[in-house]
């Protein structure tokens, strides 16, 4: 990837693909294009990012990603790369900000019903400005700057602007 961003036109064989001459053209408009790695396996994705990535996504939880972050650290030692060049992302997952959670849980379940009763792969953070900021406090706590929320269509302009205004600079305070 490193090679075909550059310019080069790299050969690359593996268990899974084969290329041979990649190019990639129009070239990024940046010189140095930054590459996100998203995953947490352990044994090949995090020994990736340790080696090639620029930044990395993982979720399933705050347990999920301390045990994540330990393993990468794990793996950057082993490769000789300062840990701290890497940026941190998570998944948060779905998100509702409401007066209450009552009204929150309403409101997602209206919204799930208008997608086609489609279901959230977990739990969605769904509550008060303080809920989302007690559920995302400690992912900021371990260095996770750029938290990544889902947001079911139509889009709501309300958990939008909440995120914004009273979550984001609750946080920000906190870390």
């Amino acid at each position: 990837m490193r090679g075909m961003l550059a310019g080069e036109r790299p050969t690359a064989a593996g268990h899974r693909y084969h290329a041979r001459g990649v190019i990639n053209n129009p070239p990024p408009a940046q010189s140095r294009l930054p590459i996100l790695i998203g995953g947490g396996g352990e044994r090949v994705t995090l020994k990736l990012v340790a080696r090639y990535g620029d930044a990395n996504n993982v979720g399933g939880g705050i347990e999920n990603v301390k045990r994540k972050e330990r393993i990468l650290r794990e793996h950057c030692g082993a490769v000789g790369r300062d840990e701290r060049e890497i940026e941190r992302t998570v998944g948060i997952g779905r998100v509702l900000v409401r007066d209450s959670r009552d009204e929150a849980r309403r409101v997602m379940a209206a919204q799930m019903e208008g997608n086609g009763g489609s279901r959230s792969g977990s739990d969605p953070a769904v509550g008060t400005p303080e809920d989302l900021v007690e559920l995302m406090a400690p992912y900021a706590a371990i260095g996770y700057r750029h938290l990544i929320v889902d947001l079911v269509g139509p889009f709501d302009e309300e958990t939008l602007a909440r995120l914004a205004r009273e979550v984001l600079p609750k946080l920000q305070a906190a870390s």
